[in-house]
């Protein structure tokens, strides 16, 4: 059997790049690795409570202590600086594909918080729907119905549905 410090070594190689691909898509790159840092410190001290497998509740914290960080400076950028954001994050394209680039991160930044943080956890920081819905703090169920309709939004280029069509306003729609 592993020790605690064999398991924390293997869960810092593992999972120690998406934490820090997480941070880096919230902070940049100059406050990416403190994040990390502070977030695997909080892991070590409290290591005993740290789920099977690990990823969700070390995004879970990252998420914290970015809050913890942010909640100085709580003004947030504006949807070019997101857009801005994003496309450091991304690999550089060239000629048409830049045009698909911008459409889709278009796109993208223009969900809601909730939805865009669902395509980018299993997108970009490729975290299964367990992992994500744990990183959120929502159901497994509740976090595929939010993906789900962050990808119908992001393919048709409108917001998603917060919330179910009731049946009398599926009803008073007129049909061609």
């Amino acid at each position: 059997m592993k020790s605690s410090t064999e398991l924390f070594t293997e869960c810092w190689h593992t999972d120690g790049p998406r934490v820090l691909a997480f941070a880096r898509r919230h902070v940049g790159d100059d406050h990416a690795h403190d994040v990390v840092s502070e977030t695997f410190m909080i892991a070590w001290r409290r290591w005993d409570k740290v789920s099977e497998p690990p990823i969700g509740w070390l995004i879970l914290t990252a998420k914290g202590v970015i809050r913890n960080r942010l909640r100085t400076n709580r003004r947030q950028s504006a949807l070019a600086d997101r857009i801005t954001l994003l496309g450091q994050v991304a690999a550089p394209d060239i000629s048409d594909a830049a045009i698909g680039r911008h459409e889709a991160l278009t796109r993208l930044a223009a969900l809601t918080e909730e939805h865009r943080e669902a395509i980018l956890l299993t997108s970009w920081d490729g975290l299964t729907s367990e992992e994500a819905a744990e990183a959120l703090g929502i159901r497994a169920a509740t976090f595929r119905r939010r993906l789900s309709r962050a990808r119908v939004a992001i393919a048709e280029g409108s917001p998603p549905a917060d919330s179910y069509r009731t049946p009398q306003s599926a009803a008073t729609k007129e049909t061609p």
